[in-house]
């Protein structure tokens, strides 16, 4: 009834209910130097890269304590300090320095990142954000149904709209390939998507970017990676380590596609006092199906979800941006776009060509390319890792760029680089089971054994013994190796019959002497 009436007076307002104790500032009744003791063990050990906790810093502030009073500068009344007062001093530190000084600089940025300006765009195409994860769906093979695992998609997002231009799904991982991939994507014309696959929308994403932003992977930094770059005239932007948040609309992005995917072999984590589903035994998706439902979530889907804090979908923001804009500027052909993103290696052209994963690639103006420069030269060879049906050889001396196909065009025409890898896998993984290494090396030794007990027993051989063996033809040694107790005596010709060579019996005619 008193706060009924409290409240009445008050005209209904509830501020009148709050106990005056709750803003009285309160004198500290400890020492101040039991103050400044606590303070100083916060200070120098709560406040370290040892990070010890709360307790044992009040043990060390009772140690010091102790110290005080056994000096007579403290008396045993003034000698305490409780936990909650401790705890009450360490909320007086700054909680960023805090953990500045117990988890260091990049933790605490971490923790306590913000933002004031945003990133900055004014139009489309200004900045493009790139980055990989793993998808959480096990998808099937579209011929065997097999699981075949989690691929790893690529993105590549416009920062002034949050519109998805381009992205690459594969089970390469993440890495050169799949990033040059989705590149590619994204800077070609897309205006066949909608026929052939059932779009509802145009996907408006083309042409060449003013500005990378990109995190410190192995493959962005990378000397191939910054020549593609320099020749498409496309500035660099590395974001700070462990700071995503440089890079938003990617990550935001990355974070929203899980909506789109179906729960048929979705990777989950497990909660409490439950036994997951596996996600292999649950997939039903294929890998097809998965490409062409992604698409669709980003074009028709994504690009159509209404932004809250720009009350605008990223497909007007894009498309109108674009609108204002002078028209996206394009490499000159496909065929250099191919070049420009494709990796590169050097290898060595000789009379066979170029070889390269054991697959050979040769033609008649590489052939004459190699006369007129030398018998064997290195120079610079790219290959598209989706298709190795053919490679570009680099001219070293007019530095333009041949087209050389593969020998093998029944073999390598549509084969991507994972699949012949996978190929040779399977096959030496065979042969292993097989014994194939083991029973080449024993033929070896069988026939480095026979050569050496044929050749030390050659040498013993007698005179007579190789006059006699000078008869035998190749049918008797194989003959005679049907028996081996005939072939362990000595190999000597068949006697000839002394009957075959006496003459027929004629009578002896007289001859009369003469002299001259």
């Amino acid at each position: 009834m008193k706060w009924m009436r409290t409240l009445d007076a008050a005209n209904g307002s509830p501020a009148a209910l709050i106990s005056g104790n709750l803003y009285r500032k309160r004198l500290p009744r400890k020492h101040e130097r039991v103050l400044d003791l606590a303070r100083t063990a916060l200070a120098n050990e709560y406040c370290s890269r040892k990070r010890i906790s709360l307790a044992q810093t009040k043990l060390i502030v009772d140690r010091a304590i102790q110290a005080e009073v056994s000096q007579s500068k403290l008396t045993s009344e003034q000698a305490s300090i409780s936990t909650s007062t401790l705890r009450r001093l360490k909320e007086e530190i700054d909680p960023y320095q805090r953990d500045v000084a117990r988890y260091g600089a990049a933790h605490a940025r971490n923790k306590w990142r913000y933002s004031l300006s945003g990133s900055g765009v004014t139009r489309a195409m200004q900045r493009y954000e790139v980055d990989h994860t793993v998808i959480d769906l096990v998808v099937v093979c579209d011929r065997t149904g097999l699981p075949l695992g989690r691929p790893t998609i690529t993105v590549v997002i416009d920062a002034y709209s949050n519109y998805v231009v381009g992205f690459f799904i594969s089970f390469w991982g993440t890495g050169l390939a799949a990033t040059f991939a989705a590149l590619r994507v994204a800077l070609a014309p897309k205006e066949d998507y909608r026929q052939t696959l059932g779009l509802q929308n145009n996907w408006l994403g083309m042409g060449l970017p003013e500005l990378l932003v990109l995190d410190n992977g192995l493959e962005f930094h990378s000397p191939q990676f910054v020549s593609v770059a320099l020749h498409l005239a496309m500035d660099l932007q590395y974001c700070a380590v462990r700071q995503p948040w440089l890079k938003p609309h990617v990550e935001r992005s990355l974070g929203v596609y899980l909506n789109y995917l179906p729960s048929a072999g979705r990777v989950r984590k497990a909660a409490n006092n439950e036994i997951p589903l596996l996600p292999d035994a649950t997939a039903a998706v294929t890998f097809s199906d998965l490409c062409q439902g992604l698409l669709k979530a980003f074009v028709d889907v994504h690009a159509m979800e209404v932004n809250q804090r720009k009350l605008a979908r990223p497909l007007d923001l894009f498309g109108e941006s674009l609108g204002g804009l002078p028209p996206p500027a394009l490499p000159t052909s496909l065929d250099e776009l191919d070049i420009v993103v494709a990796p590169s290696k050097s290898l060595t052209v000789g009379n066979e060509g170029v070889v390269s994963d054991h697959l050979r690639f040769n033609s008649h103006e590489l052939q004459q390319m190699r006369r007129s420069t030398g018998e064997r030269f290195k120079t610079l060879v790219k290959f598209n890792p989706e298709d190795l049906g053919s490679v570009w050889v680099q001219d070293p001396r007019a530095m333009t760029w041949l087209h050389v196909p593969s020998c093998t065009p029944e073999y390598s025409d549509g084969l991507s680089l994972l699949q012949h890898r996978a190929i040779r896998a399977h096959k030496r993984d065979e042969l292993t089971r097989r014994g194939a290494d083991e029973t080449l090396l024993k033929a070896k030794l069988e026939l480095l054994d026979m050569w050496n007990h044929r050749t030390h027993k050659g040498k013993r051989l007698k005179a007579a013994q190789l006059r006699c063996l000078t008869g035998l033809t190749s049918s008797h040694s194989i003959r005679m190796a049907d028996d081996p107790v005939a072939a362990s005596l000595p190999r000597v010709p068949e006697p000839i019959l002394v009957d075959e060579l006496v003459p027929i019996a004629r009578e002896i005619p007289d001859f009369e002497t003469f002299e001259f």
